[in-house]
């Protein structure tokens, strides 16, 4: 598979590749700012009486080698809980698929999104993943990562819901599992609107709770498409285990959401 995606758009810049990703990971400048990062967040979860709590943990602790985590997507807070309910030698090797329109460069300096590329990089390994101009190059720096041994955490919805609801997964989450040969383990959050509610930017205290179900990879046959709309499935059944009577998650939402990877 070649990576030479056309950039059509004249203020995006190039995405950086694998080793470039890591050099920016394992930087002096990021590893102290992960530390601060993590230490005010901590120091914050227990001022508000935040919870998270995983279920289902033993199917990350089954799995030798890397993995990628296909979860719903409803908060900015969903990636911190994730990483950190997580055994700590499995989220320490964590890289993050995030929107590249927010979280990558541009040819336009900006001191803000030069800020939050810094930050999102060293607090939770994120990288930018382009699943319009350039996605080619984004699914070869996901598999690269991940035969470099990261694990991989992204958002098959594509975006944030708005409503809480699961829109319809986009396949790359199966592509690069085929590439890179890897199981897919499906998650849900639920609870993390509670912590930090659609366009807040201070968190509350709530009770947040991360479901792992049972590792998944797909059949030597099997279209991504299909894989795709199986993994959707199990996030969906994980999610309907909050889910009251008559009111399921199952159901598609009447206009699904668009947009990049987180």
């Amino acid at each position: 598979m070649s990576d030479s995606n056309t950039n059509t758009n004249p203020e995006q810049g190039v995405l950086p590749g694998a080793d470039a990703v890591e050099r920016r990971f394992k930087s002096k400048r990021a590893l102290v700012l992960r530390a601060i990062i993590h230490l005010t967040l901590d120091t914050l979860k227990w001022m508000l009486g935040a919870t998270w709590r995983a279920e289902g943990i033993e199917h990350i602790e089954s799995i030798e080698g890397p993995f990628i985590i296909a979860a719903n997507h409803s908060s900015h807070a969903d990636t911190h809980v994730i990483l950190r309910v997580l055994p700590h030698e499995r989220g320490s090797r964590t890289a993050v698929a995030a929107a590249y329109d927010y979280f990558g460069t541009t040819t336009k300096p900006s001191l803000k999104r030069s800020w939050v590329q810094l930050a999102s990089a060293a607090g939770w390994h994120a990288f930018g993943f382009d699943r319009n101009e350039q996605s080619i190059r984004s699914l070869r720096t996901a598999s690269r990562l991940i035969r470099n041994g990261w694990n991989l955490l992204l958002y098959p919805e594509g975006t944030r819901s708005r409503s809480g609801r699961v829109a319809s997964f986009k396949p790359g989450v199966a592509v690069i599992a085929r590439l890179s040969r890897c199981p897919v383990v499906p998650a849900c959050v639920v609870g993390g609107r509670n912590l930090l509610p659609q366009g807040k930017l201070f968190p509350r205290g709530a009770d947040v709770r991360v479901r792992f179900g049972a590792p998944m990879t797909p059949h030597p046959d099997q279209s991504p498409e299909d894989f795709t709309a199986q993994i959707e499935q199990a996030v969906r059944e994980l999610l309907e285990q909050d889910t009251p009577p008559g009111t399921g998650t199952s159901a598609r939402p009447d206009h699904p959401l668009t947009g990049s990877m987180n």
